[in-house]
């Protein structure tokens, strides 16, 4: 099939590509911080594509293809009971058939920062984190780098619940960030994650991340919203080593690729 390119939203095509950069397929843990001296590594490599765009207006119109590998290294460390770090690099390749030149292979965003545990009763934990965002390159040149070549401030709030669903453990998980942008317009972030354990050794996990900006009056970085959904299960080897498969796609949003890809993870925790 032919793809259609209508040459008055390359821009905001090249903006799309960005800001799906700066948002990730995957969320951190979650609110259940490590403990004291044991941490986890999440290695996640993702392939996506997209021929589509969700307009200004919210509606889906064809756009130039597009695709991207991306494998990010998730780092959490217990430093205390109740406070973590978090180290996360990422390297990206991609490319779209829109701007000339439009090709990027490198570091992505690296983020890092800390996760307090403010309180604790039962089932129920709430946290508080912060982390700052550094970008792999500061090309502001490479359209594809619109929005994603200067530092990033994000902090959020996070509750956990655990619970069991008849005999299933579960729990939810939900955080509500705000990102300072010194690239683009800032963002609220509302992230939502259910998971459940028919057995012991296998983990389903649904979830769902959005991102809403503040207004833009800029053609380049105009005002966004993304609404992206994650369905995948994690197998455990053992209690060090679990693998993961999955799929996601952004089923709505405003001036943000139709983006459609497959993610497969591999967890050490020690």
């Amino acid at each position: 099939m032919k793809v259609r390119i209508f040459p008055s939203r390359l821009f905001a095509a090249a903006w799309a590509v960005a800001a799906t950069c700066a948002c990730s397929t995957a969320s951190h843990a979650g609110a259940f911080n490590q403990e004291a001296r044991k941490g986890q590594v999440i290695v996640t490599s993702n392939f996506s594509t997209a021929d589509d765009s969700f307009a200004p207006s919210g509606k889906l119109l064809p756009s130039s293809h597009f695709r991207k590998f991306e494998t990010t290294v998730l780092l959490e460390y217990g430093l205390t009971d109740w406070l973590q770090a978090i180290v996360k690099p990422a390297i990206t390749d991609m490319a779209t058939r829109g701007p000339p030149g439009a090709t990027y292979t490198g570091l992505g965003m690296t983020e890092a920062g800390l996760q307090a545990r403010l309180l604790q009763f039962d089932s129920t934990v709430v946290a508080l984190q912060g982390t700052l965002r550094l970008p792999g390159s500061t090309n502001r040149t490479n359209p594809l780098l619109t929005g994603a070549t200067r530092s990033e401030e994000d902090v959020r709030l996070l509750v956990g619940h655990a619970f069991d669903l008849g005999s299933w453990k579960s729990f939810v998980d939900l955080q509500v960030g705000y990102r300072w942008r010194s690239g683009g317009p800032d963002q609220w972030r509302v992230d939502a994650t259910i998971g459940t354990r028919p057995v012991p050794w296998l983990l389903f996990m649904l979830q769902s991340f959005n991102t809403v900006s503040q207004s833009a009056n800029s053609v380049v970085e105009p005002a966004m919203r993304q609404h992206k959904l994650q369905l995948s299960g994690v197998y455990d080897f053992n209690a060090s080593w679990s693998a993961q498969l999955g799929v996601f796609g952004n089923v709505a949003g405003r001036s943000i690729l139709a983006e459609r890809g497959a993610l497969a993870a591999v967890w050490y925790r020690f």
